[in-house]
């Protein structure tokens, strides 16, 4: 099983370093933008990513499913599935900023089992899963697990938009009383983490194109990812998501999420 699990590796890495060319030689450039139903944006460049995954993954794995952000499902009674968001961080590409990359996972039997974040302008790269370690740019990462209460620890939200109704003040709480909070970085935030720079993630309404890749990874490197009640993750979370490399940190953070019964 190691041997197919190193397969699926190299093929993740093969495939990002044709995104990360894709994504890198556009960014700052001319392209397509569309308004969805829900109102987020898509960019010309996102569809062309996934559509070449899409063809990668049938002429490599055809009997393999596929999850993705711009075109939805196809096979997805496979017990291997691919999930992919070509272009996490779209409102980043567009605005010109750096922070924006691609997440794939592959779950099978719907869990997480192997994550690649890849922010291409960058040049970082987090990729590994379940038994195989993680990798940062080829070089094996540490165990993250630390022990951090929530007044020691950087927590960071794509933004703090993200929550409302009972929840606004919640999270305002968490970041009164953590060390202090950033924004902004959406699928870089992960990969801060796994590398020992930020320490917690909360966010909300995320779809699991948003969080599957990050799962495997974090979960191999000893750090915490669940949803806000302590559930695992899977493709039908609802997409309310905790992370973090403390399980002190972790506790205080999800009893202050937490609404009284």
């Amino acid at each position: 099983m190691k041997s197919e699990f190193d397969s699926f590796v190299n093929f993740l890495n093969n495939f990002a370093n044709k995104s990360s060319t894709i994504l890198t030689k556009r960014f700052r450039k001319k392209f397509n933008l569309e308004s969805k139903k829900d109102g987020s944006f898509v960019t010309d460049i996102d569809k062309e990513i996934e559509e070449l995954f899409r063809h990668e993954v049938k002429k490599t794995y055809p009997s393999h499913g596929i999850y993705g952000e711009e075109f939805g499902y196809s096979n997805n009674n496979s017990e291997y599935v691919w999930v992919i968001d070509p272009l996490d961080g779209t409102h980043s590409f567009i605005s010109g900023k750096p922070l924006f990359g691609t997440l794939i996972c592959l779950t099978f039997h719907k869990i997480p089992i192997i994550g690649l974040i890849d922010v291409p302008i960058l040049k970082e790269r987090w990729v590994g899963g379940k038994g195989l370690g993680v990798f940062f740019n080829k070089k094996r990462c540490q165990p993250i697990e630390r022990k951090k209460k929530l007044n020691q620890s950087i927590v960071s939200s794509t933004s703090s938009l993200m929550f409302e109704g009972v929840y606004e003040n919640k999270i305002k709480e968490i970041y009164k009383q953590s060390k202090f909070p950033i924004f902004g970085t959406d699928c870089y935030a992960y990969g801060l983490l796994l590398s020992k720079k930020i320490d917690l993630i909360i966010e909300n309404n995320m779809k699991p194109w948003d969080y599957l890749a990050q799962v495997a990874l974090i979960n191999e490197l000893g750090g915490i990812i669940s949803d806000w009640s302590g559930n695992e993750l899977d493709i039908n979370s609802e997409g309310k998501v905790i992370a973090s490399s403390s399980k002190k940190c972790y506790e205080e953070a999800i009893k202050l999420l937490s609404i009284k019964k």
